[in-house]
C-alpha cells in the first residue's frame, strides 16, 4: 500500500496533469456554452457530436502517450528493475502502477466536469454519461499505454509506438474497417460491423455513448435494434464487461512480458 501511495504522489506532482485539467475544463465550458447559446442545440446535434469527437480524440492520445512515457522513463532510469526486486508479483506491480495513474487521471477529469457544471447547464444524465465515457477511455487507454510502454525499450520507442497505436485505432479504424468488410458477402456485413466493435474498445465506447445520448436511428435503420439494445442495461453491462476483460488481458500481457524479460536478462 505504501508503494502505491508513492506512485500516486508521483503522478499527482506532474505539471502536465494540471495543464490538461485547465484545457479540458475550457473545452467543456466553450462547447457546452455554445450548445446553450444555440436554441437548435437542445438535443443531439453537431455541438454534442463535436464534444464527443474531441473527447474521443484527445483523451486516448494524452493518456496513452503519458502512460507509455512514464514506463519508458522507468526503463531508462533503471527504476523499473529496482521495483522488480520488491516481494510483489509482476501482475501486482503492473496493477499498482496502472491503478495509481488511473486514479489520478480520473480525479482530474472528475474535477474538470465538476467545475464545468457551474458554468454550463446540462441534464444530470448527460454529465454522468459523458463522465462515464471519459473514464472508460482513460481506463482503456491507460491499459494500452501500459502494455506499449512495457514493450518499448526507452521513452522514444514508447511514444512512437503509442502514437502509432492511436493512429490505427482512432484515425484509421473506420477506413480500415470499411475496407475489410467491403470484401465480405453483403448478407453478413452488418453482423461483421457489429462484431468488429468489440475489437476496438475506443470505438465500442464511442458507439455506446452515442446510443445513450442520441436516438436509436442515428446509425440507420439496419442497426436500430442493436443500438436500442446497447442503450439498455444489458448492453451497457456487456460493454463494461468487455472493456474490463480487455484491460485485464493487457495488464496480464504486460506482466508476462516483464517476467519473460527478467528471465531472459538473468540468463
Amino acid at each position: 500500500m505504501m508503494l502505491w501511495r508513492i506512485e500516486w504522489s508521483r503522478t499527482l506532482r506532474q505539471k502536465e496533469s494540471y495543464v490538461f485539467l485547465f484545457t479540458w475544463m475550457v473545452t467543456l465550458v466553450l462547447l457546452g456554452g455554445l450548445g446553450q447559446a444555440l436554441p437548435v442545440a437542445t438535443a443531439y446535434t453537431n455541438i454534442n457530436a463535436t464534444l464527443l469527437t474531441i473527447i474521443g480524440l484527445v483523451l486516448p492520445l494524452f493518456v496513452m502517450l503519458t502512460t507509455a512515457l512514464q514506463w519508458g522513463g522507468e526503463r531508462e532510469s533503471k527504476r523499473l528493475r529496482l521495483l522488480t526486486t520488491y516481494p510483489l508479483s509482476m501482475f501486482r506491480l503492473v496493477w499498482m502502477r496502472y491503478s495509481a495513474f488511473l486514479t489520478t487521471q480520473a480525479l482530474i477529469v472528475t474535477l474538470a466536469y465538476a467545475l464545468s457544471s457551474f458554468f454550463v447547464s446540462m441534464p444530470l444524465k448527460t454529465w454522468v454519461v459523458l463522465w462515464a465515457y471519459s473514464f472508460g477511455l482513460i481506463a482503456y487507454g491507460t491499459a494500452l499505454g501500459t502494455f506499449v510502454g512495457v514493450i518499448g525499450r526507452n521513452r522514444l520507442q514508447a511514444v512512437l509506438m503509442s502514437f502509432l497505436v492511436w493512429i490505427v485505432m482512432i484515425l484509421l479504424w473506420p477506413t480500415v474497417l470499411v475496407s475489410v468488410i467491403a470484401w465480405m458477402p453483403y448478407g453478413v456485413q452488418a453482423e461483421a460491423m457489429v462484431g468488429a466493435l468489440f475489437l476496438n474498445g475506443f470505438e465500442l465506447l464511442r458507439v455506446w455513448v452515442s446510443a445513450v445520448l442520441a436516438a436509436p436511428d442515428l446509425f440507420g435503420a439496419i442497426y436500430e435494434t442493436f443500438i436500442g439494445w446497447l442503450d439498455g442495461p444489458v448492453g451497457t453491462a456487456v460493454v463494461g464487461a468487455t472493456i474490463v476483460g480487455v484491460i485485464l488481458s493487457l495488464l496480464g500481457a504486460a506482466a508476462w512480458w516483464l517476467r519473460w524479460e527478467g528471465r531472459h536478462d538473468s540468463a
